[in-house]
């Protein structure tokens, strides 16, 4: 059978398309259920491990679709539910991954710049150095926070299929399995966000537009409630609207790689037990 949602192998533009079929084609469910996910995040830590494990949900029914074995949304969230506080430990671990990184980073960034003020420099030259040297610093520091994040990007798609894992073990294995398709991830994540791109710049027009409104309408004190209400309001939409699409995304990017790593194997991915027993 006819795969509906072919993409050659991480190619950058079959993969958003492919996601965004998937996207397309269960909107309404996606929608419902990314929308009652980010409900839960007005809940503190409980509610944030629920918004976690209902993504989860999402990606996992992504990736059943485009390896044509369809799952229930119901065995799905109770699949993922009973994981929402490794989705939650696994959050605060990619978390300190990347605050230890940056953090480093900028100790040794400091140093430098420490050690060059400490040079007999003329004070001009002394400005354009640790200028240039800054500049250079942060170019190196967001693209290799955004290659860290390529590599770890589909572990929460790992914690939401395999079941002989955790979040330490799909961070790692996320961490291997993206070796050398890096630049790819990072490049579909570029098109990914330039796609989606009118959402934030329509959010933050909504927001001026019922700002201005509600500020001529009523009092100051009144004004204030309704506009966090309008504000979490449309964050919640549009984070509805959005986060499947990316869900979707992930979740063929996964199926390319271990597509990979089966074909390495001579295998093919409804083979792979791990992924598949539920």
């Amino acid at each position: 059978m006819t795969n509906q949602y072919p993409q050659p192998s991480l190619n950058i533009s079959g993969v958003i398309i492919a996601g965004f079929r998937i996207y397309r084609d269960h909107f309404k469910q996606y929608f419902t259920m990314a929308l009652v996910g980010c409900l839960w995040l007005i809940v503190p830590v409980y509610g944030w491990a629920k918004f976690l494990a209902t993504l989860g949900a999402i990606a996992r029914l992504a990736f059943f679709e485009v390896s044509e074995r369809p799952e229930a949304p119901s065995d799905a969230k109770r699949y993922t539910n009973k994981r929402q506080w490794s989705f939650f430990g696994q959050l605060l671990l990619v978390g300190l991954i990347l605050i230890g990184i940056v953090i480093g980073f900028s100790m040794i960034l400091g140093a430098a710049i420490f050690i060059f003020m400490k040079l007999n420099f003329d004070s001009f030259w002394l400005s354009w150095l640790i200028f240039l040297l800054a500049v250079f610093g942060f170019i190196i520091l967001y693209l290799g926070f955004i290659w860290i994040s390529a590599r770890l990007y589909i572990c929460d798609v790992i914690l939401a299929l395999e079941d002989q894992t955790n979040a330490k073990k799909s961070v790692r294995k996320s961490w291997e399995i993206t070796e050398e398709s890096e630049f790819q991830i990072m490049g579909i994540l570029i098109v990914a966000f330039l796609a989606t791109l009118p959402f934030p710049i329509a959010t933050r027009f909504i927001l001026l537009i019922s700002r201005l409104l509600i500020n001529s309408l009523v009092t100051a004190e009144v004004a204030v409630w309704l506009n966090l209400l309008v504000v979490s309001a449309v964050l919640i939409s549009m984070g509805a609207l959005t986060l499947p699409f990316f869900k979707s995304i992930k979740a063929v990017i996964y199926y390319d790689l271990i597509n990979q790593h089966n074909q390495d194997e001579q295998n093919l991915v409804t083979d792979n037990s791990k992924i598949l027993e539920i």
